[in-house]
């Protein structure tokens, strides 16, 4: 899927065959993307370092690095990266402020 039109996404880079945060955090994200309204849904992707063509991604992104980690570009330039667990509150707050401020 191709980027909104101005251009915000939201990626959580993840490797949930062998990352324990990572499985840790895949109920924090499916719930909170589920709440989300489908406009909001297409602006969020999961980018699974276990799978081809989430390698392809994340080398798209220039990402390297720990994970899970939440990368977020505006206009294709990385505006955001948070390495590390967010649990459902924290995640919650996290799209938030990302939404209100790039979206």
């Amino acid at each position: 899927m191709t980027a909104s039109a101005d251009g915000f996404k939201l990626y959580a880079v993840v490797n949930f065959k062998t990352c324990g945060w990572c499985k840790k955090f895949r109920p924090v994200w499916e719930q909170n993307t589920k709440a989300m309204n489908p406009r909001s849904q297409q602006r969020v992707e999961l980018v699974q370092l276990d799978t081809p063509a989430g390698k392809a991604k994340a080398e798209e992104l220039g990402f390297s690095g720990g994970i899970p980690t939440l990368l977020a570009t505006k206009n294709g330039a990385e505006v955001y990266r948070q390495p590390g667990y967010q649990d459902g509150k924290k995640f919650a707050n996290t799209l938030f402020t990302l939404f209100s401020t790039y979206a």
